[in-house]
């Protein structure tokens, strides 16, 4: 029998990815890093942080599978549970937990991701390397019950996954910027600030320099992959000016946030 194709699904990626819905599975094209990332994800269930689709091996086509996940996406204009100050705490929370259940995470020395090989080095541990509010689904409650999209994990800055999440949930961007991106209405960001510092653990101002690290290392990503012939999505992101739109955001953030 000839393997289900499946319907498609259609999230808020910026290319298609030949993702299909096959039941109760998500199907996708698989690469040399789906091994690795399958590892890392059935540790993180086994952890408890349950929150990630299960891996179920490939499919005949050759196919990735996991186990769908339901749940709300962020959409446009946010959903409510986004725009409160409640819910960049639960934001906060949520990059808390996932950057303790990496942090013991023990990534085999032959571990392959898409633009890194091996383990973190000293100091380094496994990060999601997107996780912004695109990549979230949200239940019916005030809290975060689902992180996709993994093909971007890699070892590195253990504080990276929260600074990327803080500088979209924040926001660190001009009002212009903040409403494409969902805000229907300037937020405070102030307020928005303390509220994910306090779910993650930290305080504003260590936040606010998360935050820009992020931003610095995101434009080096895009500069430097997206000039790769292997680049992958990098060249899209390139190719949008990504890294100059992300050094705008970081600079307009230090005069007006810190």
């Amino acid at each position: 029998m000839a393997e289900d194709q499946g319907a498609p699904l259609h999230g808020a990626g910026l290319e298609d990815r030949g993702l299909v819905r096959v039941g109760d599975t998500v199907r996708r094209p698989a690469g040399p890093w789906t091994r690795s990332v399958h590892d890392l994800l059935r540790y993180l269930r086994r952890s408890g942080f349950d929150a990630v689709p299960e891996p179920l091996g490939l499919d005949s086509a050759g196919r990735e599978v996991l186990t769908y996940l339901p749940g709300r996406d962020q959409g446009w204009p946010f959903l409510p549970e986004i725009l409160t100050d409640a819910g960049a705490q639960a934001l906060g929370r949520l990059a808390r937990r996932l950057r303790c259940a990496l942090i013991g995470y023990a990534c085999p020395a032959d571990a392959r991701w898409q633009f890194r090989t091996g383990a973190p080095e000293p100091g380094e541990s496994l990060q999601h390397g997107d996780l912004g509010p695109w990549n979230l689904l949200w239940g019916d409650s005030t809290e975060v019950t689902g992180v996709l999209d993994w093909d971007f994990a890699e070892p590195g800055d253990p504080w990276y996954d929260t600074g990327f999440l803080a500088w979209f949930a924040v926001p660190f961007m001009d009002d212009e910027r903040a409403q494409a991106r969902g805000f229907p209405v300037p937020p405070d960001r102030r307020a928005r600030l303390r509220s994910f510092a306090a779910g993650a653990g930290v305080s504003p101002d260590d936040l606010i320099g998360l935050v820009h690290r992020a931003q610095t290392e995101f434009a080096s990503r895009v500069t430097s992959r997206g000039s790769s012939e292997t680049g992958g999505p990098w060249r899209t992101f390139l190719a949008m000016g990504m890294h100059e739109s992300t050094l705008a955001d970081r600079e307009w953030s230090a005069r007006h946030i810190g």
